[in-house]
């Protein structure tokens, strides 16, 4: 089960939509790809996340404990009678 960790920013550009998109055309089931971007720039994250919304993977978002780092950590959602 290995995980994706991109880092992108400060400014999103399509470059990084790119590395995204390229991640996730390598995720696989059980697969995680976590997003890092600093946390002043999280207001910047909206068209990774409906990049995900997209491909139709789960999704969490959160911050760092220390206020610095903000975190998307994605998934491809389970199927049934897994």
């Amino acid at each position: 089960m290995p995980d994706i960790h991109l880092w992108i920013g400060p400014v999103v550009t399509p470059k990084d939509r790119d590395k995204v998109l390229d991640a996730l055309s390598r995720l696989q089931r059980g697969d995680h790809l976590t997003i890092s971007l600093e946390a002043a720039d999280a207001h910047q994250a909206e068209p990774i996340i409906e990049l995900l919304e997209d491909w139709g993977l789960d999704y969490q978002s959160r911050g760092d404990g220390d206020g610095q780092t903000y975190h998307i950590v994605a998934s491809k959602p389970q199927e049934e009678g897994d």
